[in-house]
């Protein structure tokens, strides 16, 4: 198991995937703050977003030029239980590559990228990081 950071000065993390068997399973995030914000926290989760998104870099082979990308992008839920009073968040969440074909080509193609990515809402000032604990498969990053 491996531990990633998300934060306001880092709020995005990239991965390179490798094949189309590539996945990442978030187990579990916990929010940490340097201050003691013993019941904050709901309140920080409340006005942030995290999404994760997919992508794929089409380009002019002959030249190396970009043309377009194609891009999956969904969101990763941390709901507050009513009665929950740490702030971690049980994930379990399987983010596994996907394959498509382009246009009228039978080939296969698969994701490259799969980005993490937390989105500041309400443009907080306080300094919380979400620590995840993750595994990864066939990902570079």
């Amino acid at each position: 198991m491996e531990q990633i950071k998300l934060n306001k000065e880092i709020p995005e993390i990239e991965f390179k995937l490798n094949s189309e068997e590539s996945y990442l399973l978030i187990h579990s995030v916990f929010v940490t703050s340097q201050k003691n914000f013993e019941n904050e926290w709901t309140n920080f989760i409340s006005k942030v977003k995290l999404t994760a998104e997919l992508n794929y870099v089409v380009f002019d082979d002959p030249q190396q030029r970009f043309i377009n990308e194609i891009k999956n992008q969904f969101p990763i839920h941390l709901l507050v239980d009513p009665y929950q009073v740490q702030p971690i968040f049980q994930l379990n969440k399987l983010i596994k590559n996907e394959t498509f074909t382009l246009g009228i080509n039978p080939d296969l193609k698969f994701y490259q990228t799969l980005k993490l990515e937390l989105q500041d809402f309400n443009k907080l000032d306080d300094d919380y990081t979400l620590e995840f604990n993750i595994d990864k498969f066939n990902i570079d990053g």
